[in-house]
């Protein structure tokens, strides 16, 4: 598949999938199956949205390479060519990045997210001769991944004028803490890659040119993001600003813990508490990440109750 079909491949949402697990943190792959069956009879197929499993809510960063290995393979499986694939790639080492990434590839995974190498601040060639060896060495879409919050380091237009040039770059999951650099990036290359919006201002990146966006809500009530989506297709950005605020349940469970009780590694611990206040148990997350409290899961049960417009999209 080349690069043109790939990109028209990734857009609309991209849901991050959780990890399904059972008492002893083992994977439960036939939930996790049966999850990526329901968002696709729900309507998230091919051309509205694709479907990433072992990334940031699963979370990928924690699973052994066998755990990712199983993942991907039932994700694949169970998807079976009506919805695009993706999965996270975390691996520090090129040589093992690399290795994830051909593995992605042989089992039929469409895209990866990579983000920068990272321990101290990596500097744009060393960025740029990690994404090249990946780019080199899989025929796998990459959606570039910014992560200033993780990695004191930047997208700029610098770097990204080198890594759109690389045959796999389909895609970069986008957002920056520099408004500056957000708008700018998105006007000189969104005609060259697609963005797909990370920051929660899906209308502006939809204006500048962009294509999709990460969701946690697709999980819960896909008809609700498919509802957003069409929205943002139709341009309709003022209508999408006011309801994308009434539904977007992640913040307003990050807020109804007052800032501080879902701090820790990764998302995996608030992912599990949203689901275990609906009602539906998706089993511990993998240690070191704790469960939610009684009280933290009351908490996020009370503004779902105050939340009528998106209790009443989920299924």
């Amino acid at each position: 598949m080349n690069s043109m079909v790939k990109k028209e491949l990734l857009k609309g949402a991209v849901i991050s999938m959780p990890a399904f697990t059972k008492k002893n943190y083992e994977l439960d792959i036939d939930r996790f199956k049966s999850h990526v069956s329901w968002l696709i009879d729900e309507g998230l197929i091919e051309g509205k949205a694709v479907l990433m499993g072992a990334g940031g809510f699963a979370p990928g960063y924690l699973l052994t390479a066998d755990e990712h290995e199983r993942m991907m393979k039932a994700m694949v499986d169970a998807a079976n060519g009506r919805v695009p694939t993706m999965t996270a790639i975390y691996d520090r080492v090129p040589e093992d990045a690399v290795n994830r990434a051909k593995l992605a590839e042989d089992i039929g995974v469409d895209f990866i997210q990579v983000g920068p190498p990272y321990f101290l601040t990596p500097t744009d060639d060393e960025v740029y001769e990690y994404y090249r060896a990946i780019n080199d060495n899989a025929e796998v879409g990459i959606m570039l991944y910014n992560t200033p919050y993780l990695v004191p380091y930047e997208f700029t237009p610098k770097i990204l004028e080198r890594l759109v040039d690389l045959d796999n770059a389909v895609a970069v999951k986008w957002m920056s803490f520099n408004i500056v650099n957000f708008i700018t990036v998105l006007k000189q290359f969104s005609n060259r890659i697609t963005f797909i919006d990370n920051s929660d201002l899906m209308s502006l990146v939809f204006q500048l040119g962009g294509k999709g966006y990460i969701s946690l809500i697709g999980n819960i009530a896909p008809k609700a993001d498919l509802h957003l989506l069409d929205l943002l297709e139709r341009k309709a950005y003022e209508q999408f600003d006011e309801e994308f605020a009434k539904l977007n349940v992640y913040g307003e469970v990050m807020g109804s813990a007052e800032g501080k009780s879902f701090q820790g590694i990764g998302e995996a611990t608030i992912v599990s508490a949203l689901f275990d206040a609906l009602g539906r148990d998706i089993g511990p997350p993998k240690p070191p990440q704790r469960r939610a409290t009684l009280d933290e899961i009351h908490r996020i049960r009370e503004v779902l109750k105050k939340n009528p417009e998106l209790t009443r999209w989920i299924s």
